[in-house]
């Protein structure tokens, strides 16, 4: 509501539609928040865009392979991977080693090694501390697995964040080109980005005006390397940035919110919020 709430003021005063650019987590959502602004403002908001992070980052690609060194590649999905993965690992010496992780389980490391910034050793520390004696045969696995994408052109979902990432961070032409696209980036369930996702996006704050709505006592997928962090230390990360708490609840009476209002009271971390019924 917060996010859609905010494309429909920006829409209603002057910001064109087709320079704003929504990242959600899930197709549904960023379909979701299309269809209910352009239900409020009709044809002003006719050419707003709104994607998860993947799909954003490919269409770019699309639009410009040159500039992001990607043309002729083909993109592969996550059975692609694992099937690479698997034929890898089968012509590994250490195949028959129980304590060998799965093909499944190597693509889970790599991913998440990636998305996170970590090195292999620390991956194998954090998901798998069993395998760590497997450092070696692991890390030649996966140097398979990149020589055979590498040598059959394919990105891999984690490559198309990567590259752009990548690109933004290296080429102030690449930035330049991203920006002027847009005047406003708008990031829903900001406490789910990784690293990698917050890599992506870092750079573009000194060109336009970052919208992130998010809450750092929500996050669910820090298996997948998501940081709340993010959400809780944006005014250190983003200088002159504003925070705005919304600590007015509609879903829950006050005695069900006297029970984490107690708990967030007894963190390491200040979240310095008390959360009110409405109801």
């Amino acid at each position: 509501k917060t996010i859609i709430a905010r494309a429909q003021y920006l829409i209603e005063n002057k910001t064109s539609a087709e320079k704003i650019q929504i990242l959600t987590f899930t197709r549904k959502s960023s379909t979701e928040i299309v269809e209910r602004v352009k239900s409020r403002l009709g044809e002003k908001a006719k050419a707003l865009k709104a994607s998860t992070f993947h799909t954003w980052c490919m269409t770019m690609i699309r639009q410009s392979p040159d500039l992001f060194g990607s043309r002729g590649f083909t993109v592969i999905d996550r059975d692609d991977q694992i099937t690479i993965f698997r034929f890898a690992r089968a012509l590994s010496s250490d195949a028959s080693n129980p304590l060998l992780p799965s093909a499944y389980d190597l693509c889970e490391l790599y991913s998440y090694g990636r998305n996170v910034g970590i090195t292999l050793k620390k991956t194998l520390e954090e998901k798998f501390p069993e395998s760590s004696g497997q450092l070696n045969s692991i890390g030649k696995i996966i140097a398979s697995y990149e020589g055979r994408k590498e040598a059959s052109k394919y990105l891999d979902y984690d490559d198309i964040l990567q590259v752009v990432a990548k690109q933004i961070s290296s080429y102030p032409e690449v930035l330049d080109w991203i920006t002027s696209n847009y005047t406003d980036v708008l990031i829903d369930e900001f406490q789910d980005t990784n690293p990698l996702q917050w890599k992506l996006i870092y750079p573009l704050i000194a060109k336009l005006r970052l919208f992130c709505v998010g809450d750092d006592a929500q996050s669910i997928y820090g298996f997948r390397g998501a940081d709340f962090q993010n959400v809780h230390n944006f005014k250190e990360k983003v200088e002159g940035s504003s925070v705005l708490k919304l600590s007015l609840n509609y879903r829950s009476t006050q005695e069900i919110l006297d029970l984490p209002n107690w708990l967030l009271s007894k963190s390491q971390y200040d979240y310095g919020k008390i959360l009110k019924a409405n109801r």
